[in-house]
């Protein structure tokens, strides 16, 4: 759980770098276009930790 918690945090890590390096070439205008890069990313960080639960129960049930 402590490497997935890492692994988490370095993405979100990464995204603001990346999100910094847009905002000084111009490609993002608004904070709400960054907000919604990092609404994204939490859905599917979300979407895959539900996932790898569900396949995880049902390999272990069989």
């Amino acid at each position: 759980m402590k490497k997935t918690v890492s692994k988490i945090l370095l993405t979100f890590a990464i995204l603001s770098v990346i999100c910094c390096a847009f905002w000084q070439l111009g490609w993002l205008t608004s904070a709400s276009e960054a907000a919604i890069l990092f609404a994204i990313t939490g859905g599917v960080i979300a979407i895959d930790l539900v996932w790898t639960f569900l396949r995880k129960k049902i390999q272990n049930r069989t």
